[in-house]
């Protein structure tokens, strides 16, 4: 058995930029892994440069407790070509750039639809321990946000759970969370359930420097409905749960 901490990380509204768009900042629907590593990190107290290395084996499950929406907003943003004041200030002009945000679906009325909720599931590397990461997230040394500055975010339900950690299930089963889909072997989903797929191409890895060094495709499903599959990566038992976790 092993301890994995749980907890919501929730906001307003949020931003994670596609590494592969280039003048318009298209956004992903949820964190990636490379933004729960600058996440958790953050509540350590790590500095950029170290983070990356630091938790490389921290390993993440991340599901949707919250319908979502998105929305293309134009944000008028400073110019800057120098340090002067004037360029500082915004008095050289400005540039507009189409961005993309996350906000929570507010049509939902069966849902709590004051604010987005993700649910991560974090196995710590083996420097850390569970109470530590859970502490830290409880008490954070930097904010959290989601995925810019300006989208302040705070952690709800941090808990510890005794869980078991497995990989490559010849058998089918219910996965929560995010997969990732050179994983998955066969699907098995129920008609019945309503659901909402999606698969996007994620930064998974960053080096010291913070440049790109691994990513892959992940599916998930933005209703928050687990994913019935015969899955070859790994995951964590919690209770009757069963979380798929990137490395």
């Amino acid at each position: 058995m092993n301890e994995v901490v749980l907890c919501d990380l929730r906001g307003k509204f949020g931003h994670f930029r596609r590494f592969y768009t280039n003048s318009s900042s298209l956004s992903y629907p949820i964190p990636p892994p490379t933004v729960v590593r600058g996440i958790v990190g953050a509540a350590l107290g790590l500095e950029r440069h170290e983070y990356p290395d630091r938790l490389a084996d921290l390993r993440i499950g991340i599901g949707v407790r919250q319908p979502l929406r998105m929305m293309m907003q134009t944000v008028n943003a400073l110019k800057v070509k120098g340090t002067s004041e004037r360029d500082l200030r915004g008095f050289e002009g400005r540039t507009q750039i189409p961005t993309q945000m996350v906000l929570p679906d507010t049509r939902q009325e069966d849902w709590d639809s004051t604010a987005l909720c993700y649910r991560l599931v974090l196995v710590p590397p083996a420097w850390l321990s569970a109470q530590e990461l859970a502490a830290a997230l409880q008490a954070p040394v930097y904010p959290p946000a989601l995925g810019v500055a300006y989208c302040l975010a705070w952690f709800e339900a941090v808990e510890i759970r005794e869980g078991t950690l497995g990989a490559d299930d010849p058998e089918l089963a219910d996965y929560h969370g995010a997969l990732e889909a050179a994983a998955i072997v066969e699907f098995a989903l129920d008609d019945r359930v309503r659901r909402k797929l999606s698969r996007d191409r994620y930064p998974l890895r960053l080096d010291s420097g913070r440049r790109l060094v691994a990513a892959t495709d992940l599916i998930v499903d933005l209703l928050g409905n687990p994913i019935r599959c015969r899955y070859r990566g790994a995951w964590v038992q919690l209770g009757s749960e069963r979380w798929a976790v990137i490395g």
